[in-house]
């Protein structure tokens, strides 16, 4: 059975677990299927006010001349659009998914949130479950991961990251043992 394993990152507001903290959201897949976008609904402001998220996240948003979040930019979406989009993405093919993420469990919660995490209403192509990279390296032995190169906190970067980790960690559970 083929198995499509998808990949996925956050950027959110760790005090709001509405859907107004998720500032962005991205998936790949190992066919470098992506999935990237910019909550236009979000309120900025406390992105600017957390010295942290305008230090690693904000460069990566896109921003007015003036420097304001540029909500009208092609990867702004409104959170219904989102929620559409995110069903159509994970129904691309008709292979099962596995999701994956590292230390995901904020980056689930942010993504069953879209829908207020009522599993009645969030279409049943998005995955209820997910594989934590971390928690599979810590069963491999927990070795040295792979350095992120460049882009880390952009989820986009992140997920496609998470997909190198993944890829790492198949090959040492498939390495002979000396």
């Amino acid at each position: 059975m083929t198995v499509r394993n998808v990949y996925l990152d956050t950027e959110f507001l760790g005090w709001d677990l509405a859907p107004s903290g998720l500032v962005s959201i991205a998936l790949t897949d190992d066919e470098d299927r992506t999935y990237y976008a910019v909550n236009a609904d979000m309120d900025y402001g406390p992105v600017m006010a957390n010295e942290w998220m305008r230090a690693n996240v904000w460069p990566f948003l896109p921003k007015t001349a003036t420097h304001a979040l540029d909500r009208e930019h092609k990867d702004c979406r409104k959170l219904r659009q989102i929620r559409t989009d995110l069903a159509a993405y994970f129904q691309l093919t008709n292979e099962p998914v596995h999701l994956y993420a590292y230390y995901g469990a904020q980056d689930v919660v942010r993504l069953h949130g879209l829908w207020d995490g009522n599993w009645d209403d969030m279409p049943k192509a998005i995955p209820r479950w997910f594989f934590d990279l971390k928690a599979l390296a810590v069963q491999v032995g927990d070795p040295q991961l792979p350095e992120q190169e460049a882009g880390a906190h952009h989820p986009l970067e992140d997920a496609r990251h998470n997909r190198t980790m993944h890829q790492f960690l198949l090959n040492l559970k498939e390495a002979p043992e000396a």
